[in-house]
């Protein structure tokens, strides 16, 4: 079965249309033009309701255009691409990096989705070739089994839910911080910084992952402009008090980039 968005409101496949998006049952949902369309229904999403941020969204495409975490994206990208698959949804896909990353290297078909309006609308105006829509990763507008690969990069995620968009045999590749991920930008944020519990089989519904690959490595931020969009980027933003934002904008810092990549294969 190829992916299609499936209506939110009857579950019937949605047509695709030169302007809009359209089920057997009249009803009907307008493509931007970016391209990208929004399949959520007021008081229905069970997960968060306005995604990230604008600023929080252009901080992310910053640093990725920096290439500053160019090896996960390419380590994401290389497991993505193993067994050749032909479809791929990233489930909380942000502003499109990861995604399309995992479609050059494979050439399979992509899709992603994602609660935050302007991180679709930015994904869509760079990457058209890709199908977008605002949806919740916690009610995914797609029919069971239909992808080869669901992507999940420090994201909220339903894990029952991302399988049953899967295949027989495909795979869901889950990517969690490590445990010192960032540890030396925490240190300037809290007086007690913690290092990651990283901890995933039970969480959610997960079981087990098949295996787990490690991308560690240093990263230096001369530049206080990346540093800033470092920050901007994750969640410590809004828990850094001014004070320590301004530290953080003067000082040159080394911080350890350290994630797991979780791959679990559908076999029932």
């Amino acid at each position: 079965m190829s992916p299609v968005f499936r209506c939110p409101h009857c579950g019937d496949p949605l047509e695709e249309l030169p302007s809009e998006y359209t089920c057997a049952n009249g009803h009907h949902f307008d493509r931007a033009k970016q391209g990208y369309v929004n399949l959520t229904l007021a008081g229905r999403l069970r997960g968060r309701a306005a995604g990230d941020s604008e600023a929080m969204v252009r901080a992310r495409r910053d640093v990725f255009d920096h290439g500053l975490y160019e090896p996960v994206v390419s380590a994401v990208a290389a497991l993505v691409a193993a067994d050749g698959p032909s479809s791929i949804v990233d489930a909380g896909c942000g502003e499109g990096s990861y995604l399309a990353a995992a479609v050059a290297l494979s050439g399979a078909g992509g899709w992603g989705i994602d609660i935050s309006k302007v991180a679709i609308r930015m994904a869509a105006q760079r990457h058209k070739s890709h199908r977008y829509a605002i949806a919740s990763s916690y009610s995914m507008p797609f029919a069971d089994a239909c992808f080869d690969i669901v992507i999940n990069v420090f994201s909220p995620r339903d894990f029952p839910e991302m399988t049953r968009v899967l295949k027989h045999g495909g795979r869901a590749i889950v990517v969690t911080p490590g445990p010192r991920h960032l540890q030396q930008l925490k240190a300037l944020i809290y007086d007690d910084p913690r290092h990651h519990d990283v901890a995933l089989a039970g969480v959610n519904g997960e079981p087990q992952a098949d295996q787990v690959h490690n991308v560690s490595f240093e990263l230096h931020l001369g530049d206080p402009v990346l540093r800033m969009s470092l920050l901007e980027m994750t969640p410590y933003w809004w828990s850094t008090v001014p004070s320590r934002r301004d530290e953080i904008a003067a000082t040159p810092i080394t911080v350890d980039i350290d994630v797991l990549i979780s791959q679990y294969r559908k076999t029932g």
